[in-house]
């Protein structure tokens, strides 16, 4: 992995983050590659689901209001 692509890769874990900040996110890319890559994929993950949750309330909501 090249310099910048460590950097871009540990501002993405710092981004929204209340653990990590830049400097910590990029030691972590430094040190263990493959898991700050598998926490960006959970965090990517986790936010999928989360959209998919928020859709299924926005027509459960919609259902409940037609039936009103």
């Amino acid at each position: 992995m090249t310099e910048q692509e460590e950097r871009v890769l540990a501002q993405r874990i710092a981004s929204d983050s209340e653990v990590f900040d830049f400097e910590r996110a990029l030691e972590l890319v430094q040190r263990m590659p493959r898991k700050a890559e598998k926490l960006i994929r959970q965090r990517e993950e986790s936010e999928k689901r989360q959209a998919e949750l928020d859709r299924a309330y926005e027509r459960l909501h919609l259902a409940a209001q037609a039936l009103r």
